[in-house]
């Protein structure tokens, strides 16, 4: 009893507005991380989110993420703290910002909602030891309020991503599957440097590849066969199949092989192809590959769809706050008191 005492009133100290000179509320005595929206965001609050997504990142990277360096959904590399420390302030101003719009929206939480956010706040707070409990001032009743909010968001998000016009046809996701008999004309060193062939090698790869068509249009006899075998057995080290949308294969091929076999049935092989690289055989698999074109549709349509939600937060989180940013506003002296790797 004495020495929970003895740590009750050193937070007293440490989180009072008077006598030991920390940045806290008078309300409360708890030190403030940030201000939006005219609103004191207090440590205990932000600790509940910060808990939050340091479980996330150990359940999918390991316990010890927190020695590594990660990247970002935005294809950053940031050290593993940095980057949670951003995700937590960015789920806190998002749901604070999303809650502002249920009087708009007319949506709210239901008492049965309320009631099982407040059964998991439960849960939550008894998972915490006595020293995490101590170490921020955290209540239950707040608790209950962060887990309310974030629940009453989440409803607001459904709702506002069910307005996105967002639309990916199946022309626009379109993944075609084909086998590229592949007679390079250039070598590449270990570090991906690109040196062509001379033009008697080059000549050489054309006539393999012309003789190599000539085969095919023999044992095909007018029906279908798979040419891949031949690539194996010519032991062409960049022949394969590939599975690509219209805008990989005009990338990597250019626009007449785009034509081409765009112009090609399943099960069609093509005569030579020059490219830059390069001579082809090309049998076309499936032009509209259906499990890889679903897949790269819902890929598009998630893309489409943040971007949608990212410039709608945007201009709200500006009406609400235009002078908010993460680097301006967070007081990072008390949020590193905050500590993701321990």
């Amino acid at each position: 009893m004495k020495r929970w005492l003895c740590v009750l009133l050193a937070l007293i100290c440490a989180f009072a507005v008077t006598g030991c000179g920390s940045d806290a509320t008078e309300e409360t005595g708890k030190e403030v991380v940030l201000r939006y929206n005219g609103q004191n965001i207090e440590i205990d609050e932000v600790y509940i989110y910060a808990q939050t997504v340091k479980e996330e990142y150990e359940s999918k990277y390991g316990s010890d993420v927190w020695k590594q360096s990660i990247v970002t959904d935005d294809g950053l590399e940031m050290d593993a703290v940095d980057a949670a420390r951003r995700q937590a302030i960015s789920k806190l101003i998002k749901t604070k910002t999303l809650i502002t719009k249920s009087g708009e929206y007319g949506i709210s939480l239901t008492a049965s909602e309320q009631k099982d956010q407040d059964t998991a706040a439960q849960e939550f707070y008894d998972k915490l030891t006595d020293a995490q409990i101590a170490e921020i001032g955290l209540e239950l009743d707040t608790v209950k309020r962060v887990l309310r909010e974030s629940a009453l968001a989440d409803k607001i998000y459904d709702y506002v991503m069910k307005q996105s016009s967002t639309e990916i046809s199946d022309e626009q996701a379109r993944m075609s599957t084909f086998y590229d008999m592949f007679f390079e004309c250039y070598s590449e060193d270990d570090y991906g440097n690109i040196t062509l062939y001379s033009q008697d090698k080059i000549d050489e790869q054309k006539k393999k590849a012309d003789a190599a068509y000539e085969s095919i249009v023999e044992a095909s006899d007018g029906t279908d066969m798979d040419i891949s075998f031949l690539g194996s057995a010519k032991e062409l080290k960049y022949a394969g199949t590939h599975t690509m949308s219209r805008d990989d294969i005009l990338s990597t091929y250019g626009q007449d092989t785009l034509d081409i076999l765009y112009s090609m049935s399943d099960g069609e092989v093509s005569t030579v192809v020059e490219t830059e690289y390069g001579y082809h055989i090309f049998q076309m698999i499936s032009i509209t590959d259906e499990k890889a074109t679903a897949e790269n549709k819902k890929k598009l349509t998630d893309a489409a769809d943040a971007e949608y939600y990212d410039n709608l937060m945007k201009d709200w989180i500006d009406e609400l706050d235009s002078g908010y940013s993460y680097s301006k506003s967070v007081d990072m002296d008390v949020y590193n008191k905050i500590k993701f790797d321990e």
